[in-house]
């Protein structure tokens, strides 16, 4: 049996172990929750939450369980932190809260929050006039969170500490850990289970302030079309409900959130909207909240991001889960948001450390040359003049309406089987720009389909309207990615085949 088949009966039965590990896992901590919710509680009587913070969590009615992706996500749920794949800073100018996360491959997202920084408990100036909203002054705390992907399953824990709003309050230590999984392409699930040794603050004579008590809510995000996201939560220990809808792409989203509460004591339903932008990778959220509890009740954040992506290899094939940068998709072509990524970090090989031009066009679109080398010659063994029975043609076999798309000259054939191919006419039987124009494509498929190297090359292959962002692949698809990740395989094992096709294509490009 080849290397290739090996390393792909390797990873399928790691996926395979990881799907079975993980349900094992969601299985345990529900088994944990059940326990400890079964114990006595000697804390306070009614329940003493923590307060929730976060202009975007508390604009989806705190139905951030199982969708918090952005740093802020240890208020909501610290496994969130797991699909960030840059360096987030989020403000919260109306909470003085303060959210950094960064992601450092592979071992792990890690990330810090500090709450209400505010010397005078407002952002700038304590007036009536301010509109934006405040926290309750001294509610401080700090939270050290940790976050992993393992497949589909997203782990996070959180510790701190907090204390309560009084002078001469203690600091007293807490825990979360939580929980998400992608069950298909349209729901995710989530568990957060906060405090789970529970918290009780004390003045500095001992005088107990104030208790934290456990709290335990599931989350489920369901995606019925790109643009749309309707949020859900679920309150178990104290008994409640929260919904919200949010519309648009990555540069632009709406949202409208309800809350109910199913006890008497809490607020029994409250109401807000909302929007966020991002753009240039900078983020801006702005809530409405109409929650008796809150006299100011415009809320605002700012943030950013930063840092490097992952890189596109062959063993990239992990997916990560919907993020804020998500390519649109137009008539059936991907196109790239308006959101300025710094670009995906090449692993090249050494071996590869040299003058040839094609080299430098990998390099310039962070791809690994050996993935790039097997893309070209399955689909036209380095034949700048191939044209398939579908009407493809070129180095990267690009059909004209996506040729157009990608800014390349193509006439109106009333048979795309017999192109014309003077270079000048059709600009597919360009080597270079066909060549750029294929890397192009191929980059953007690779950011839709969340980093998922298979599902990218599936997408190529049969097209992107016959893949969904987490897939399936269809059988044709698959045969065709398992096909051009052997091939990557086999430049990474065989050096003197490698420099054999880099000097064809070379020939071709010059």
């Amino acid at each position: 049996m080849k290397l290739g088949t090996k390393t792909e009966v390797k990873n399928q039965l790691n996926t395979l172990l990881y799907r079975k590990r993980g349900w094992l896992l969601i299985a345990s901590v529900l088994l944990l929750v059940a326990y400890l919710l079964s114990q006595t509680s000697t804390l306070s009587n009614p329940p003493n939450l923590r307060p929730e913070v976060g202009t975007r969590g508390l604009g989806l009615s705190g139905a951030f369980i199982s969708s918090a992706d952005d740093a802020t996500s240890p208020l909501w749920n610290p496994a969130g932190l797991a699909t960030l794949q840059r360096g987030n800073l989020i403000y919260d100018l109306s909470q003085g809260a303060v959210s950094l996360a960064y992601p450092i491959k592979p071992i792990g997202t890690f990330g810090v929050n500090f709450l209400d920084l505010n010397s005078s408990d407002r952002f700038l100036v304590e007036h009536t006039a301010n509109p934006i909203g405040s926290f309750e002054l001294g509610n401080n705390q700090a939270l050290f969170s940790y976050a992993r992907k393992f497949g589909t399953l997203q782990l996070g824990a959180s510790t701190g500490y907090s204390r309560a709003p009084y002078h001469g309050s203690l600091w007293a230590q807490n825990y979360d850990v939580g929980v998400v999984t992608d069950v298909n392409s349209y729901l995710a699930l989530g568990v957060r289970f906060r405090d789970i040794s529970g918290v009780t603050i004390r003045h500095q004579n001992g005088q107990v302030l104030q208790t934290f008590d456990q709290q335990l809510a599931f989350g489920a995000v369901l995606t019925p079309h790109p643009i749309i996201r309707w949020h859900n939560r679920f309150d178990i220990t104290t008994p409640g409900f929260g919904t919200s809808v949010e519309v648009g792409n990555a540069s632009i989203m709406a949202r409208f959130g309800s809350a109910f509460s199913f006890t008497d004591k809490t607020l029994p339903q409250s109401w807000s909207i909302g929007f966020s932008l991002n753009q240039l990778g900078k983020q801006f959220h702005y809530t409405y909240l109409n929650h008796g509890d809150f006299d100011r009740k415009h809320l605002a954040s700012v943030g950013m991001y930063f840092g490097g992506e992952q890189s596109i290899s062959q063993k990239s094939n992990d997916g990560t889960q919907f993020t804020s940068q998500r390519p649109q998709i137009t008539d059936g072509i991907t196109t790239q948001p308006p959101v300025a990524e710094s670009a995906i970090q090449t692993r090249q090989s050494k071996r590869t450390d040299s003058v040839y031009k094609s080299v430098q066009i990998s390099k310039e679109y962070d791809i690994d040359v050996e993935l790039m080398l097997a893309i070209i010659h399955t689909e036209s063994n380095f034949n700048p003049l191939a044209v398939s029975k579908n009407g493809a043609a070129g180095l990267m076999q690009l059909m004209p309406a996506a040729a157009k798309e990608l800014g390349l000259k193509v006439p109106q054939y009333k048979n795309k089987r017999k192109p014309n191919f003077d270079p000048n006419i059709d600009e597919r039987f360009d080597p270079n720009k066909n060549l750029h124009a294929g890397l192009t494509y191929f980059k953007m498929l690779y950011k839709k389909h969340l980093n998922n190297l298979t599902l990218a090359l599936g997408a190529y292959n049969v097209g992107p309207g016959k893949v969904k962002i987490r897939g399936p692949l269809i059988s044709r698809g698959k045969r065709y990615a398992n096909k051009v990740l052997k091939r990557s395989q086999m430049y990474q094992d065989n050096a003197t085949q490698m420099e054999v096709d880099l000097k064809r294509l070379e020939a071709v490009l010059d």
